[in-house]
């Protein structure tokens, strides 16, 4: 398992935590206060799954991998034709 893996699963676990104790507060001492801080809680996690936080760590990860050898095989007696622009 790589390490992005790991993070991964260890945001999963922490938003599950933070459901699982919001939803255990709002059944046992239910309120307005709790029910709406459960609704931002999920929104942030959301967010965060779905949203530009979850692209962006993505993309880092895109970013941080070794980059790919080249090969051009366009034969040297058969240049590829370049146009000049003003």
């Amino acid at each position: 398992m790589s390490a992005q893996d790991r993070n991964e699963w260890a945001r999963l676990l922490v938003s599950a935590a933070i459901f699982g104790y919001f939803g255990w507060a709002l059944i046992a001492h239910w309120s307005n206060g709790i029910e709406e801080t459960l609704k931002s809680a999920f929104m942030i996690a959301v967010g965060f799954w779905l949203g530009s936080s979850k692209g962006s760590a993505d993309k880092a990860a895109v970013m941080t991998r070794e980059p790919q050898p080249v090969t051009i095989d366009q034969p040297s007696d058969k240049p590829v034709p370049v146009e000049d622009r003003p």
